[in-house]
């Protein structure tokens, strides 16, 4: 996120730009101050006319909780959706500050709605540099860990999100030490993957399938347990590939018949990456993965056969 250029000949503060919108705002949607105060108050607010209007001139500046609670409060008395980034609109440069004794740089108003409007910051799993060979002897949680960083750094998921790492490794079971025995990988690897892929465990993700499978399929025969546990270790295998073939700096060869027919009693659940899906649901949209017999993988991971899934 890069700052644009700033012409500070003449700055607002964030006070006067959050009263000029306002003010903007309420004139627009043809809405009075006690229009505001009553909506307010439905949401256990005590403003009152008066103060509404004294930050619609800029001499009240909101609160915190005040500046949080004004674009609900103004999306209900006017009608339509009213956002943070409504009440800080302008291309002037802005001040954020005017302590004594301190000469402000302003910012460019796109910047600081950018800041304020941003989605949540992805942290990734590792940082470059991480000294993991400093953690990894003995046998404590400390040394655990590390020899998890370790594992997950060496398979090329280094960039999955530690919160979603959480998620996986706290729902994982025995379904993940049995695929990572067939993979010939850590156990953490198959989690971190399941993290990558789907924000939850394995174990969880199959649940969510064969739930969903079965409540849409009332008047058939619900998929099979195995057929459901070779398309997410299909989906698993491919993804542990195609992070090692990335760490290695090459592009992993594509999986002939990539759109098989699904099996008798089977249902189609595609692959979508991104965001966890909610609890007790899977991934409904995006490219669908293969349910084909043989995945190929890299060299460091055998091979998965569909009968020893």
């Amino acid at each position: 996120m890069e700052k644009a250029p700033v012409d500070a000949a003449n700055p607002v503060t964030v006070r006067a730009l959050i009263a000029r919108n306002l003010r903007r705002l309420r004139l627009d949607a043809t809405a009075s101050h006690d229009d505001v105060v009553r909506t307010a108050r439905y949401y256990g607010l005590g403003w009152t006319a008066q103060w509404v209007a004294a930050v619609e001139r800029g001499q009240r500046a909101p609160t915190a909780e005040q500046l949080v609670a004004l674009p609900m409060v103004l999306s209900e008395a006017f009608g339509h959706r009213v956002s943070l980034a409504d009440l800080l609109l302008g291309d002037d440069p802005v001040v954020l500050g005017g302590a004594p004794g301190t000469a402000p740089v302003p910012v460019s108003g796109s910047y600081l709605r950018e800041v304020l409007t941003a989605g949540v910051y992805r942290r990734p799993f590792r940082t470059p540099g991480t000294p993991f060979a400093a953690l990894e002897g003995g046998d404590g949680a400390l040394a655990r860990a590390a020899r998890k960083m370790r594992d997950i750094s060496d398979a090329g998921l280094g960039d999955v999100d530690i919160r979603a790492l959480a998620v996986a490794e706290a729902g994982a079971g025995d379904v993940e030490d049995k695929l990572a025995r067939k993979l010939g990988v850590a156990s953490i690897v198959v989690i971190a993957a399941a993290a990558a892929l789907w924000g939850r465990s394995l174990t969880e993700e199959r649940a969510a399938r064969l739930s969903v499978d079965a409540a849409f399929r009332e008047d058939r025969p619900g998929p099979k347990p195995a057929a459901v546990m070779r398309r997410l270790a299909a989906e698993l295998s491919t993804r542990i590939e195609q992070a090692a073939a990335r760490k290695a700096g090459s592009e992993p060869p594509a999986v002939a018949g990539s759109e098989p027919p699904a099996e008798a009693g089977e249902g189609t659940s595609p692959l979508r990456s991104g965001a966890p899906a909610p609890a007790g649901q899977p991934h409904t949209s995006g490219p669908g993965l293969p349910a084909a017999p043989t995945v190929q993988i890299v060299p460091v991971v055998p091979a998965l056969t569909a009968e020893s899934a």
